[in-house]
């Protein structure tokens, strides 16, 4: 068992050494992710502090795609405890990384791991990273085009036209095609799951 799923099964039972173990982790993405595990079953003083601490480990390694999928940890936390008012200062630190994040397959796939992670606190909250991996569509790259198809039917569970447009970006037509039909006739995806 590595530091990160040691840290996840500690999480649940014992904050402090959660923590410490979290803290402790060298590799910025597991570090991240871990501490995104100890905020989700944070006590509720604690939450923001170990958001923080993710947050400042953000960046300090030279895999920016990484630490920016990485972010989608602590982003559900905040969501999953209640504090949604917090995510849009975090989410915008998110989008700062993925900016640096190369090539644009791999940029549009971080993007979707956020919209993920923000979208069940509501599609307003994730606006910001939707309209961000729009802008990625230009590249016709298979990631992208299936980031793009996803993104639309998570979207299409809060609001159809939002889902449209997003399914209109896409820049293989027959992908585009098939997108619109499947969101005319109702068709979802649910946000994947961040803990267990």
């Amino acid at each position: 068992m590595n530091q990160r799923d040691r840290t996840a099964t500690l999480a649940k039972t014992d904050f402090s050494a959660a923590l410490k173990l979290a803290r402790d982790i060298t590799e910025v993405r597991e570090r991240i992710q871990s501490l995104g595990w100890v905020a989700r079953y944070a006590p509720s003083t604690e939450i923001s502090r170990v958001v923080a601490i993710a947050t400042k480990s953000a960046g300090t390694s030279s895999d920016f795609y990484a630490d920016t999928m990485a972010l989608a940890w602590p982003l559900r936390a905040l969501h999953e405890t209640g504090n949604g008012d917090a995510i849009p200062p975090l989410l915008k630190t998110a989008l700062s990384l993925s900016a640096d994040v190369h090539p644009a397959s791999s940029r549009a796939e971080a993007l979707s791991l956020l919209i993920h992670a923000v979208l069940p606190d509501g599609l307003r909250t994730a606006e910001p990273a939707i309209g961000t991996l729009k802008s990625v569509a230009s590249d016709s790259h298979w990631r992208v085009v299936r980031s793009l198809i996803d993104t639309a039917l998570l979207v299409n569970a809060f609001d159809r036209q939002s889902a449209l447009n997003v399914a209109q970006v896409i820049p293989a037509e027959n992908k585009r095609n098939s997108t619109i039909k499947r969101i005319s006739e109702g068709e979802t995806l649910q946000p994947r799951p961040f803990f267990w």
